[in-house]
């Protein structure tokens, strides 16, 4: 899941091709169960949007994206280098190496962003701001529908559980999560203001996907 800094401020993408039938164009075999396609090309057009205190998703003009631009040895493994916004009206993007290690998309440090079988470990901890939260990430909600603009996708999430640390925090517990659609990617980012009850998504509305075909 995304990094929880910036006092859990963050923002949400949707993207893929032109919606769903786009997306699918591009796939090269629909039975390969992949939900983070690694590969030079792939990109995601997402449409940013704010949620009330009652759940009601508004759109804003605000607009994100994130793609793959290549790939690049490091210590003898091959990983992609994924273009992304990892926080809330960041004006820059930047890059994260990725790869693919027996399920688990791992970074080029070490830390795990997603499990596609492993529901029950934690995957990494947000410790950036301890004085308000302690974060764990781990893998929820496999195989469940979720509808963005590009369409409906069978899906698995990272879920960051945001832990206050202060006995007199007047906020319970809560969460942020990124969706994944299979064959497609990340569909829905949500996640919050610390300091309030305002949340944020993006969600999916278009882009390309390619994913790697194994004979």
């Amino acid at each position: 899941m995304k990094k929880l800094s910036f006092l859990m401020m963050a923002v949400l993408i949707t993207g893929l091709s032109s919606c769903h039938k786009d997306a699918t164009n591009n796939i090269q075999r629909e039975d390969h169960l992949t939900f983070f396609p690694l590969l030079p090309g792939n990109y995601w057009i997402y449409q940013n949007y704010e949620i009330d205190s009652i759940g009601k998703a508004t759109p804003t003009n605000d607009w994100d994206s994130s793609y793959i631009s290549g790939d690049t040895m490091i210590r003898g493994n091959m990983y992609f280098a994924m273009h992304e916004k990892p926080v809330l009206y960041m004006p820059e993007q930047s890059v994260s190496y990725l790869r693919d290690s027996s399920g688990y998309i791992v970074d080029h440090t070490g830390k795990i962003r997603f499990a596609e079988n492993n529901f029950s470990d934690t995957l990494y901890e947000d410790t950036s701001n301890l004085v308000l939260f302690h974060g764990y990430a781990a893998m929820w909600a496999k195989d469940s529908t979720v509808t963005v603009p590009c369409g409906s996708f069978i899906t698995r999430s990272v879920r960051m559980s945001v832990v206050p640390t202060r006995n007199n925090d007047p906020y319970p517990t809560r969460y942020s999560y990124d969706i994944y659609g299979k064959n497609i990617g990340r569909i829905k980012f949500h996640t919050f203001f610390y300091a309030s009850n305002k949340h944020f998504e993006t969600r999916l509305v278009r882009g390309k996907v390619v994913i790697e075909t194994h004979d």
